[in-house]
């Protein structure tokens, strides 16, 4: 499947599914199976003026919103929710500079 085929979600993820994981899949998540998603980055935290979670995955990042740098795909095997993510919030997300590790303050150029 193309690039101009995958779905973008946000992934809940771990056993309490703290970790938060944005990414593309080939198609929509079935409970209780793993998901490889593409591209994918993990949100560190999001500012309160993405209005949650749900805010995010339909308006995209605000403010000191913090996300990784990407990487080719994961395989997720223990997630708790799938979010839907509008196109307008994913192209914002895939525009966001990725927060720079080694200082907590610092976004990559």
């Amino acid at each position: 499947m193309n690039e101009d085929t995958k779905k973008p979600i946000i992934l809940c993820c771990g056993h309490y599914g703290r970790a938060v994981i944005y990414g593309l899949v080939d198609s929509d998540p079935v409970p209780g199976a793993s998901v490889t998603m593409y591209d994918a980055r993990m949100i560190l935290r999001w500012d309160a003026k993405c209005g949650g979670l749900l805010g995010l995955a339909v308006v995209g990042p605000k403010g000191d919103t913090r996300i990784t740098r990407s990487v080719a795909y994961v395989i997720e095997t223990k997630w708790q929710e799938v979010v839907a993510v509008t196109p307008a919030a994913a192209a914002i997300i895939d525009a966001w500079p990725a927060h720079a590790s080694d200082d907590p303050g610092a976004v990559d150029a």
